[in-house]
């Protein structure tokens, strides 16, 4: 269900600046359609541009690249559109030249923010009355500062708080992924001793059930701002406490237990970050490539065989279908990145690597594989597993189920074990990925 870019948007792209150093765009996943914008979270008219260099929300393309003014000059950056995400903020997004430094000039002073390749998303802080002039400029590499481009935002007092705002790196989050980077929701002393109760019964129950001891595995993934702290906003480290406090806390009262194996990825994609792009920058999720990264060093830590990456080719695909795009009420089709894509090199012998499609919006393929059904492959030799896993867990099925032997799935967002399964699989590993935001669900999950 991919969109493929008209042929008019690729004669434009032969004219944009450096354009032939990005990854071909092939197209985007069709996406449901989102609420419509109040007419302050829309462009303000033409008339209301009070700089040159900025576009219309009618008229800005969705991959745009500007011609600079000299080979000295970056191109001014060109704003698409704007949203309020909450009264006296709003969420500036657009495109650059590639990797440029955004300058933001606003009501609160001015900051640099980082693009994402050629696209931007940027903070604003906006006057508590009347309108307030957003102004940004770019900077390329080697290249001197570009003329400002600029847009006029009214403040809304009375507009919902999106639940979303932005960091200095133009990743879109959702603000309640940010007391785990604080610090600020760390486990209660009594909650501890209920995880490790959790564990300690469902080691014994799925030993009772098999007829045979069975390894509990722990994946953990951290959340982006974990692995990239920088991108935080000024406003944002002041709140930092004890970084990654009940994350910390998960790993020790998991390890605590004896036939448990907790694995915790923030090592392995902290040492990756500079590999590609391992988190999405407007979905709330890790890449296929992340993933990868991820059932690497599952296997490895179980020392089991598993898949390199030059198994697979890597492509990076411009996208739009992101969860990110609809939470914060820009809509899909307006907001873009590039991303990665993996596809196997060989022949594999499960249908989820096949039937995947190239899209953030991992719901969008939640089908009979995933979702109200249990799903198993047989991959021939090798250990058995049954597979417990959240929104994050997706995108390991496809190498984990190549990897493994007798595969399992429980239906997705089903934490605590379906013990049938285990009574009829009998499997070698209970594997169960959470995201770090998701680590309340040790709580209840036996």
């Amino acid at each position: 269900m991919k969109k493929i870019l008209t042929a008019a948007l690729a004669a434009l792209a032969l004219f944009t600046f450096s354009c032939a150093e990005e990854p071909e765009t092939t197209g985007t996943q069709a996406a449901p359609a989102t609420a419509a914008k109040t007419e302050e979270q829309t462009l303000m008219p033409l008339d209301e541009i009070t700089e040159p260099g900025t576009e219309t929300a009618e008229t800005a393309e969705p991959v745009t690249e500007t011609d600079a003014p000299s080979a000295g000059k970056t191109a001014a950056p060109v704003i698409k559109g704007y949203v309020l995400t909450e009264p006296g903020r709003a969420m500036v997004y657009g495109s650059c030249e590639k990797d440029g430094v955004i300058t933001v000039t606003a009501a609160e002073g001015s900051f640099e923010a980082h693009a994402d390749g050629v696209y931007f998303a940027v903070p604003a802080s906006l006057l508590e009355k009347g309108k307030t002039e957003v102004r940004l400029t770019c900077r390329a590499a080697g290249k001197e500062e570009s003329d400002p481009a600029a847009v006029t935002i009214k403040n809304v007092r009375n507009i919902d708080d999106t639940g979303v705002t932005v960091t200095l790196g133009s990743r879109v989050i959702e603000k309640k992924v940010l007391p785990d980077r604080y610090g600020t929701n760390a486990f209660s002393a009594e909650e501890l001793e209920a995880v490790v109760n959790n564990v300690r019964y469902r080691l014994s129950k799925a030993a009772k059930t098999a007829g045979k001891q069975v390894k509990l595995v722990y994946v953990i993934a951290p959340d982006p701002l974990t692995v990239y702290p920088e991108e935080m906003t000024d406003e944002m480290k002041a709140q930092v406490t004890e970084p990654s406090k009940r994350m910390e806390q998960a790993v020790k009262a998991l390890s605590s237990v004896e036939g448990v194996t907790v694995i915790d990825l923030t090592k392995t994609m902290t040492e990756n970050r500079e590999n590609g792009k391992l988190y999405y920058k407007l979905d709330s999720h890790w890449t296929e490539l992340g993933a990868f990264y991820g059932y690497q060093t599952v296997m490895k830590t179980l020392g089991l065989p598993y898949r390199e990456l030059s198994d697979y080719k890597v492509e990076y695909i411009d996208i739009d279908d992101t969860d990110m795009n609809v939470y914060s009420g820009a809509g899909t089709g307006e907001m873009y990145e590039s991303a990665p894509f993996l596809s196997a090199l060989f022949e594999e012998k499960t249908p989820y690597g096949k039937n995947k499609e190239d899209t953030a919006r991992i719901w969008s393929f939640a089908d009979e594989y995933f979702v109200g059904k249990i799903s198993r492959t047989d991959s021939g030799s090798g250990p058995s597993a049954l597979y417990l896993f959240d929104s994050y867990g997706f995108n390991l099925v496809p190498y984990l189920a190549e990897s493994l032997g007798v595969f399992v799935t429980q239906p997705v967002w089903k934490y605590s074990v379906d013990y049938s399964l285990v009574s009829e699989i009998r499997p070698d590993y209970i594997i169960e990925i959470l995201a770090e935001r998701d680590l309340g669900e040790l709580l209840s999950a036996t």
